[in-house]
């Protein structure tokens, strides 16, 4: 059986810095907080949640919902998963240094957009072109 799943990412900035965290679990790398859609939540709804959650912030701006989306599959519990993930460029209003790491992660960081292009594990050129998109269009 296959279960279609989909979710949201946040790239999140603050200036010129994007904030990276390291994810742990069944893989290993530095990543965007995302997450699944829960039932009647719609995609914004989502994306709040899951930056709360995995960060602690709330003091955000949804700048722009990109027209990125990644698509990938994983096993969970002996089923297979087709994930969509969704992509958004998130302002958060005020630099925080005082994270709330969720159990996904291990760590987190601040960093400039050559480190953070640098040390992402996944989807690269989608952060590459919505940074450029962002851009040209201010």
């Amino acid at each position: 059986m296959t279960t279609i799943q989909k979710a949201v990412a946040g790239i999140l900035f603050h200036g010129d810095k994007f904030l990276l965290f390291k994810k742990k679990g069944t893989w290993t790398g530095w990543q965007f907080p995302q997450g699944k859609i829960d039932k009647g939540e719609s995609e914004e709804q989502a994306l709040k949640r899951e930056i709360e959650e995995e960060t602690g912030i709330k003091d955000i701006e949804v700048v722009k919902k990109l027209p990125y989306t990644h698509d990938y599959w994983f096993q969970e519990k002996g089923e297979n998963i087709h994930k969509f993930l969704t992509f958004y460029l998130v302002k958060v209003n005020k630099k925080e240094n005082n994270i709330t790491l969720s159990r996904e992660h291990s760590d987190y960081r601040w960093c400039s957009y050559k480190e953070a292009y640098e040390n992402l594990r996944y989807n690269k050129e989608i952060f590459k072109e919505a940074v450029e998109k962002h851009k040209n269009d201010n």
